[in-house]
């Protein structure tokens, strides 16, 4: 059996790993192209086949069916390579869209790609840097045959059980956004609980060997408190991060469709809140939100000047 191809556009962060997943793996043949030539030529080195431009690389794409994954900022720039994408394939190809794309826009792109014979996948992506050992979890939008046809790519990357079709064309990015505000909120009652721990009652806890008790049984061990004990381990009063706290814009979009479905969403609503009050207010629980984000995903943090 030939392998398959893919074409993929963008070797961020997440992008790059998971290209380099797919080609440790063997069973994928991967053209890049990236707008920064720097990470085209590492893909480049680890097997894959590199372009400057997007025309290029879809017009060396030899499979019959041809697949392109956008792995772009969303907004503009996914938006931006969509409609260039949508022009330069024919009938039956197929796009995927792996960014963290507003749903509205995911559904959108669908019917766009649909009126003119083209298919598309909307995959929500998780796992941050960790995933690039691990592998990545993916939960994918659209028709089940298009999912299938695709299969194998998935499984080159993504995590054993991590992974499937979750819906219909937008459901990929729509689950993935709640995913995103789910974490909002877990991060949120963590970092709180080490804001008590610190300035309550029993002065001087080690804050570090609790998150260690806490990872070994306990009800709250998971992911995010393994994160946590990494942060203390690196920091362990976390004094060289700034109470800054970003949001990459899941958690608004959530909120937003809890308020017009009218659906209680009051804890992963307000952690999103909280993260407006970080940019003000100096304190533990909103360090610890920064430094989980870092551990977690290599986000970037706001350190204090020296």
């Amino acid at each position: 059996m030939s392998k398959m191809e893919i074409g993929f556009l963008g070797l961020g962060r997440m992008g790059a790993n998971m290209v380099n997943r797919m080609l440790k793996s063997k069973k994928i043949d991967v053209l890049v192209q990236n707008r920064s030539p720097d990470p085209v030529k590492k893909a480049v080195a680890k097997g894959a086949k590199g372009f400057s431009n997007i025309e290029d690389l879809i017009s060396n794409l030899k499979q019959k069916r041809k697949i392109v994954w956008i792995m772009l900022p969303s907004g503009e720039v996914t938006e931006k390579a969509f409609q260039q994408v949508l022009k330069l394939l024919n009938k039956n190809d197929i796009i995927i869209d792996g960014a963290n794309s507003n749903f509205h826009d995911s559904i959108r792109r669908h019917k766009q790609a649909k009126s003119k014979g083209i298919n598309m996948l909307d995959v929500g992506v998780s796992g941050g840097i960790i995933a690039a050992t691990k592998g990545y979890p993916m939960m994918i939008g659209g028709k089940k045959e298009v999912y299938k046809f695709c299969k194998p790519i998935f499984d080159s990357f993504g995590i054993k059980e991590g992974y499937d079709l979750v819906g219909e064309g937008g459901a990929g990015h729509y689950v993935k956004m709640i995913h995103n505000a789910i974490e909002y909120g877990m991060m949120q009652a963590i970092a709180e609980g080490f804001d008590l721990l610190e300035n309550g009652r029993f002065k001087n806890l080690d804050l570090k060997h609790i998150s260690h008790i806490w990872n070994h049984g306990t009800i709250v061990s998971s992911f995010l408190m393994q994160m946590v004990e990494q942060a203390l381990i690196k920091d362990k009063n976390l004094k060289k991060l700034e109470p800054f706290v970003q949001d990459s814009g899941e958690g608004k979009w959530a909120a937003t469709e809890a308020l017009e479905k009218s659906v209680p969403f009051v804890c992963n609503s307000y952690a999103l809140h909280a993260r407006f009050i970080s940019r003000e207010k100096n304190s533990t629980a909103f360090r610890m939100l920064a430094a989980i984000r870092q551990e977690f995903g290599g986000h970037p943090v706001k350190e204090k000047k020296k």
